[in-house]
């Protein structure tokens, strides 16, 4: 590498010392990086792998491109991973991503890169504004790409997001460096390429710099994008978990504040990290809509955001749990919440969350979630009621009523965790042998707004 790509590469940021990979395709873009990344990497001994992902679409050009980067790492002595796409006909641009994203996942596992490193640079950060623009994009959409991003599970590093393309192929060209073209980049029926070569040219000949100064709006939108996901995470680590979310609190929260938390609590429970499952602003907006005046709302995967009482719950048509572990005077957990055998703590219990019981009577009881014909005989009241009319009266949440772990005799509900307590003889009545019985983990059924108001109890 000579001294005009030696330069430009005094401009890369934000790169750490550890493992990396890079994505390579053979242009002019990736090319340089490559480059200016292997000088980096070498002089701190960082480790660095090439990736190059063949998609097939444009056969032996396609081909040519592999082939130039075999070379191009055989010389520079680059470890390169090559990995050869199926895309089985299918020849649009998100099928092609996808399968590479999953090539770069393997890869980083091969190779034990801790991050991937890509060539997007400032005219992509312009273009890729624009288009979120024109698509109607909030401030998430229009802050462009991170130099320091977490995307379809994987870490990725953008170093070169403060130099122009024109930068790149300069520098390359005057170092007499190769690279190899896109034919397809010239094609103006994506919407990518017409705003390369059509819209951004105007836009410049009508505001030079532009480029420049659209990418700083979209740096400062960036800083203003993170301050709103860390106030999101902040709301869904206290309101939250992973397929329910409370209405109230929610709705206490100003509605741009309220978009970026629904987005961000679906990105981390059911988008698996992929960009193209994130919810469209359209989505969005009807999500927030079904949080303040009930309803349910299609989403992606099949599934349903259903509004009940308390909670904003996502549902997919799973099967309840008919685990069934029999009671055996020791801790036992399901579904997540621990039932805690402790000696006799003296008094009742609240019956909610705690529960004075004969053992002789716990021995024969079985842990399990509601089955049909369950009955409870609520206590101090007269008779027995069906669990399901007693769960709605007490405004359990229906999405909830499956998950509730339950101590049973039979079909005789004894407990119903974080709701209440069925017919327990009482303390004078048992004689010795009692014991307390704890339940302890997340019940967010429990939640009542005028209990508290600092998040999960």
């Amino acid at each position: 590498m000579n001294g005009a790509l030696t330069a430009l590469g005094t401009r890369m940021t934000g790169i750490p010392e550890v493992p990396l990979a890079a994505g390579v395709s053979g242009g002019a873009d990736s090319t340089a990086l490559l480059l200016m990344l292997h000088r980096f990497c070498r002089e701190r001994s960082v480790p660095l792998t090439a990736v190059h992902v063949n998609h097939g679409l444009r056969g032996e050009q396609s081909d040519g491109d592999e082939r130039f980067v075999r070379e191009m790492c055989s010389r520079a002595e680059i470890p390169l991973l090559v990995y050869r796409a199926d895309l089985k006909d299918r020849t649009d641009e998100n099928s092609a991503r996808k399968a590479r994203y999953g090539f770069f996942r393997q890869a980083m596992r091969e190779s034990g890169a801790q991050a991937l490193v890509l060539a997007h640079h400032r005219d992509d950060q312009a273009e890729t504004m624009l288009m979120h623009l024109f698509r109607g994009a909030g401030p998430e959409g229009l802050a462009g790409m991170r130099p320091d991003s977490v995307a379809d599970g994987i870490r990725i590093l953008r170093p070169l997001l403060g130099i122009g393309r024109q930068e790149l192929r300069d520098a390359l060209a005057a170092d007499g460096i190769a690279w190899r073209e896109d034919e397809s980049n010239g094609d103006i029926r994506y919407t990518r390429n017409m705003i390369r070569a059509r819209i951004m040219p105007e836009i410049e000949r009508c505001f030079p710099g532009a480029a420049d100064r659209i990418c700083t709006a979209a740096g400062l939108l960036a800083g203003q994008a993170g301050y709103m996901a860390a106030e999101a995470d902040r709301f869904i680590d206290a309101y939250a978990g992973r397929d329910w979310m409370m209405r109230e609190p929610l709705l206490k929260t100003g509605e741009a504040l309220r978009a970026v938390i629904l987005r961000r609590w679906w990105a981390a429970g059911f988008s698996g990290g992929l960009d193209e499952h994130a919810l469209s602003s359209v989505q969005t907006a009807a999500l927030m809509a079904a949080a303040e005046n009930g309803g349910a709302v299609n989403l992606p995967g099949g599934l349903t955001a259903r509004a009940c009482g308390q909670c904003l719950h996502i549902t997919g048509g799973e099967a309840p749990d008919m685990t069934e572990i029999p009671f055996s005077g020791s801790d036992i957990t399901l579904n997540g919440i621990t039932l805690r055998v402790l000696p006799d703590q003296g008094g009742t219990g609240d019956g909610i969350r705690t529960q004075s019981i004969p053992g002789e009577l716990a021995e024969s009881c079985v842990l399990r979630t509601r089955r049909p014909g369950d009955r409870i005989r609520p206590f101090g009241a007269e008779g027995s009621r069906k669990l399901q009319d007693y769960l709605t009266d007490r405004r359990i949440d229906a999405p909830f009523r499956d998950r509730i772990p339950l101590l049973c005799r039979g079909s005789e509900v004894l407990l119903c965790a974080g709701v209440g307590a069925g017919n327990i003889p009482r303390c004078e009545d048992a004689g010795s042998g009692r014991i307390t019985l704890l339940w302890q983990g997340e019940m967010p059924w429990t939640y009542r707004p005028e209990v508290t108001e600092n998040g999960k109890k």
